[in-house]
């Protein structure tokens, strides 16, 4: 790997200032000996602000061409491949590179601290993302931004922008209901119209719930239910706005019920009506509009549980969002 480092201008070696940069020079030199991993000297640390990567395959791993991240592992002659192509190429006996028998490969720290000192910038940091996430998890960061942008669900409309600009957006420009807000792993009675309706889910940072544990970085989940009307009653279904974690299974659970009295003589009971399912929710971030209705998962309403409603009038479920972390 080459690195190139922009030359800094340094003082002149003239008399007091020449003193003190011997001076600093003798202290690099002893802590150089001392194989010290302290914070680098002033002039140090400019300079490698200037560095930059010339051949970003240096950081890959020479087996699979994906990025190294630790433990990294090398030869005896210092090959470097990652941890899963060491255990496929250890029976063979012999570095895939250079053919050198080896019994077994050995971990190669120096580049293990370099490949986690090496952080590139967000693609989204035009939306407000200010991480900058190692060279080798820069992939896996873009997958679960919270910063990242995404498509208005409307087929006509060509918004694409950040979460915030989103919600914004959605009122705005084109009069949804605004985003009911519920956190994660409760139930919540909520109301939905015809058309899309919006749940913005809240996760706390290190919910515990057993095998649902989960930790994400933006701690928002928007989530999309449309409700369209069919011949037997109104059908519900669920779609994640984004790009899902490949790490997480999300869960949606969708109840309704009523009880039937008699017109006439209230308290006569007449019948009781109980639904419930249990819904993945798919992920999208279509520009042509969320999935044909047809080909999703349905909560359906049967009209008899609807009762005498208006045609207008929202109804009334329970709805509860589940994590399953896989890892």
């Amino acid at each position: 790997m080459r690195l190139k480092r922009q030359k800094l201008p340094f003082p002149s070696s003239g008399c007091a200032g020449g003193a003190h940069n011997k001076e600093k020079e003798k202290e690099m030199e002893k802590e150089k000996e001392k194989g010290s991993s302290g914070p680098l000297p002033a002039g140090a640390a400019a300079a490698v602000g200037y560095m930059s990567v010339e051949d970003a395959d240096a950081l890959d791993c020479g087996a699979c061409y994906h990025p190294l991240k630790p433990p990294i592992f090398q030869c005896n002659e210092g090959h470097v491949v990652c941890s899963s192509c060491r255990d496929k190429l250890v029976p063979a006996g012999k570095c895939h590179v250079c053919g050198t028998a080896t019994s077994n490969y050995h971990r190669c720290h120096a580049m293990e601290r370099l490949v986690d000192s090496i952080r590139v910038p967000c693609p989204n940091a035009a939306y407000g993302c200010n991480t900058r996430p190692a060279y080798y998890d820069h992939h896996g960061h873009c997958k679960t931004c919270p910063y990242a942008p995404y498509h208005c669900p409307s087929k006509e409309c060509s918004f694409f922008g950040s979460t915030d600009a989103l919600l914004d957006h959605l009122t705005g420009a084109h009069g949804w209901p605004s985003p009911t807000n519920i956190s994660v792993f409760e139930m919540h009675s909520i109301c939905l119209y015809d058309g899309f309706n919006f749940l913005l889910a809240d996760c706390a940072e290190d919910d515990n719930h057993g095998n649902t544990t989960t930790t994400i970085s933006s701690n928002k989940y928007l989530f999309l239910l449309n409700v369209t009307r069919q011949s037997l009653g109104r059908a519900i279904s669920v779609h994640l706005i984004g790009q899902g974690s490949p790490s997480e299974i999300l869960r949606c659970v969708l109840s309704c019920s009523l009880v039937v009295y008699d017109r006439c003589e209230r308290h006569k009971f007449l019948a009781s009506h109980s639904l419930e399912s249990e819904i993945n929710v798919e992920c999208m971030d279509l520009p042509n509009g969320p999935t044909d209705p047809a080909d999703c998962s349905h909560f359906v309403v049967p009209h008899s549980v609807l009762g005498d409603k208006n045609k207008e009038d929202p109804i009334q479920v329970n709805v509860c969002i589940s994590i399953i972390n896989l890892q």
